[in-house]
C-alpha cells in the first residue's frame, strides 16, 4: 500500500508530466515555427522541423504511457516503473538537446534546464511508489510478517 504523501507526489508528477508532454507534442506538430521562435529566436532551417516532429512522436508516446499509468497504476502498480523508465530515457534526450543546441533564448534555458532534474526526482518517486505498493517481498520480511 502506498502511503501519503508519496501517493500525492505520484499523482502530481504523472499529471504534470502528462500535461507537459501533451503540450510539447502539440506544439511540435501543430506549430513548429512557434517552437523555434520561443526557444531559439529563429526560424527552422532544413530538417529541423522533421527532427522536432520526431521528438514529438516520443513526447506523444510518453503522454500515452503516463495517461495509461494515471488510469491503471493503483491496480497493477507495474505502470509506475514503466513510466519511470520512459522518464529516465527522456533525461538523456533533455541533456543531449541542451548540449547540442547552438542557441537558446532565456525562455528556452528556463524551460529546458529543469526537466532533467524533475525527471530524476520523478523516477525516484515512481520507483518508491512501486516498491511500497509491492510490499515486503524478501523471505525474511515475509516470515517476520507472519
Amino acid at each position: 500500500m502506498i502511503k501519503q504523501p508519496l501517493k500525492k507526489f505520484i499523482l502530481i508528477f504523472l499529471w504534470g508530466a502528462l500535461l507537459e508532454d501533451t503540450i510539447i507534442f502539440l506544439l511540435s506538430w501543430l506549430a513548429p515555427d512557434v517552437w523555434f521562435q520561443l526557444f531559439h529566436n529563429s526560424a527552422p532551417a532544413g530538417l529541423d522541423v522533421a527532427f522536432l516532429r520526431r521528438s514529438g512522436g516520443q513526447w506523444a508516446a510518453f503522454a500515452l504511457v503516463q495517461g495509461i499509468a494515471l488510469w491503471r497504476w493503483r491496480k497493477p502498480p507495474v505502470w509506475l516503473p514503466i513510466v519511470a523508465g520512459a522518464r529516465f530515457a527522456d533525461l538523456f534526450t533533455d541533456v543531449s538537446y541542451i548540449l547540442a543546441v547552438p542557441s537558446l533564448t532565456t525562455l528556452g534555458w528556463c524551460a529546458l534546464i529543469p526537466p532533467p532534474f524533475l525527471n530524476c526526482i520523478g523516477v525516484v518517486i515512481l520507483l518508491l511508489g512501486y516498491w511500497q505498493a509491492r510490499g515486503p517481498t524478501s523471505p525474511a520480511a515475509q516470515s517476520s510478517a507472519a
